[in-house]
């Protein structure tokens, strides 16, 4: 009944077949590793057999398993073969490193983080990149050559969070901490990606002119993603209360946002399509000019899957969207999957706003449904919901007022990010113009952090990862039942 269900509906077969990829990408880290001809020939010998068989069950079947072998296929791509030499080859002793920045200079507060591609370890290329600290000084940019003298070192997991798996997606297999004789060659050309950091750049330093730190701060990582400039106080706060995910450039605050901004224009004369073409509008702008960075693309992806869901409105497409979505996401980066906890939080978040935000928010009477309040709330509500066991599950950490600083804090984000917005705006006009507009952005930045710092004030507790997972399996099945119960009555 359920298969012949599948087969007979083109909308879940679609949805059935960008699952079981998505599955074969888990699953392949646990299947050993295939020859590229060997996995070839065995996922199109499978697809040629259900092309053969008549039977639309048995073709369902058989294109079902050829997509598991797909994804399975993809992942074992993904990795370098092991007679490819790497950076992580030459881990643990002095050499002379050069290589291209590639990619966005993060300025912290004593030092640059940068990472380099196109790499020479002794003159001799090698696959793989580099994330480098360096000193403030000298200033550096993209598409910068560096070439200095360090000891490559090999990253490592700390505090139960797999950092050398997360920069592997990122195709960083080696750090260096402080080179020694660094000799920095400027770039002389013209380069896209370098203009568009530029105009990020700007428009960071026009918001520093308009609000004083750390609210300053805090909004650029609201809009633009980081938390660099932040004290490491105020980022350990933000790690006790659970909200260190607003400060990446992610797919919840632009879906949220997105949601909040729609919600708002929809109740002017301005129409439903021409809303949902000036959201559209501002998405793309918004990944322009915050540097089209890998994550602020992957952001406006999840952020734009909400305006297909008010674009279409036919709730039985958006499991399609959303699986398209991922598995095209997938399909370019399969090591996002498992590995990239930005992506698991952005998707999962997404898929509750995009699900769980209208039922939730139906059952909400009492709040005003003014500027998008209620959206906000109620998204909010579905994300703290969905993203709570991928949260346990990555960093281990149990804190009680993580879900009350979750509650308090997202709701005011759409908000906060459309104050600064505006504030960013009036700044580039004129300064003294942009600390008057600047004011609501202030108020809600002051109330935001300083409710992040009263909550980190309470002590959480670090779990083993056997327990921290066994407790993130709970709470997901907690999750899952609430998530049918809500739905149930839809």
């Amino acid at each position: 009944m359920f298969l012949s269900t599948l087969v007979h509906s083109r909308s879940k077969t679609l949805a059935s077949y960008l699952a079981m990829f998505c599955f074969g990408v888990a699953l392949g880290s646990f299947v050993p590793v295939l020859e590229t001809a060997t996995g070839a020939l065995l996922m199109l010998g499978v697809f040629v057999a259900g092309c053969l068989v008549k039977a639309r069950h048995q073709r369902f079947i058989f294109f079902a398993i050829a997509c598991l072998l797909f994804g399975v296929f993809r992942l074992h791509q993904a990795a370098l073969p092991s007679q490819v030499v790497t950076v992580a080859d030459k881990t643990g002793v002095t050499v002379r490193v050069e290589g291209v920045i590639k990619g966005e200079v993060e300025k912290r507060m004593d030092h640059q983080r940068v990472v380099l591609d196109e790499i020479f370890v002794a003159d001799v290329p090698v696959d793989g990149k580099v994330l480098v600290r360096l000193p403030l000084h000298p200033a550096v940019t993209y598409a910068d050559t560096l070439v200095f003298s360090c000891k490559l070192e090999a990253p490592e997991p700390f505090e139960g969070f797999a950092y050398d798996r997360y920069l592997a997606v990122r195709g960083i297999y080696a750090t260096c901490s402080f080179p020694q004789y660094v000799d920095v060659r400027p770039f002389e050309g013209w380069s896209l990606v370098g203009s568009v950091l530029s105009v990020k750049g700007t428009l960071v330093h026009a918001l520093e002119r308009a609000l004083p730190e750390p609210q300053a701060a805090f909004m650029a990582g609201l809009l633009f993603g980081g938390s660099s400039s932040l004290s490491r106080a105020l980022k350990d706060d933000f790690a006790a209360t659970g909200t260190s995910h607003i400060l990446a450039a992610s797919g919840f605050n632009v879906s949220l946002f997105s949601l909040v901004f729609l919600g708002w224009i929809l109740q002017t004369r301005l129409g439903r399509k021409r809303g949902l073409v000036l959201t559209g509008v501002l998405i793309v702008l918004y990944s322009i000019t915050a540097g089209a960075t890998p994550a602020v693309i992957r952001a406006a992806l999840m952020g734009s899957v909400v305006l297909v869901q008010h674009w279409i409105s036919r709730r039985a497409y958006m499991a399609n969207v959303l699986l398209l979505t991922a598995a095209l996401m997938l399909l370019v980066n399969p090591l996002l999957l498992l590995d990239d906890v930005g992506f698991q939080l952005s998707f999962a978040a997404t898929a509750a706003i995009v699900i769980l935000a209208e039922p939730i928010s139906r059952r909400l009477p009492f709040i005003p449904n003014r500027l998008g309040l209620k959206e906000a709330i109620a998204g909010s509500l579905a994300a703290i919901l969905v993203t709570a066991p991928i949260l346990l599950w990555q960093f281990g950490q149990l804190s009680l007022v993580a879900p009350f600083a979750n509650l308090l804090i997202l709701p005011l984000v759409p908000f906060a990010m459309a104050a600064s917005i505006a504030a960013l705006i009036a700044s580039l006009v004129s300064t003294e113009l942009g600390v008057i507009v600047a004011l609501p952005a202030w108020a809600l930045g002051a109330v935001m952090l300083w409710t992040i710092r009263v909550l980190g004030s309470v002590e959480f507790a670090l779990i083993e990862p056997l327990y921290s997972q066994l407790l993130s399996v709970i709470v997901g099945v907690i999750c899952v039942a609430l998530i049918v119960k809500l739905r149930s009555y839809d």
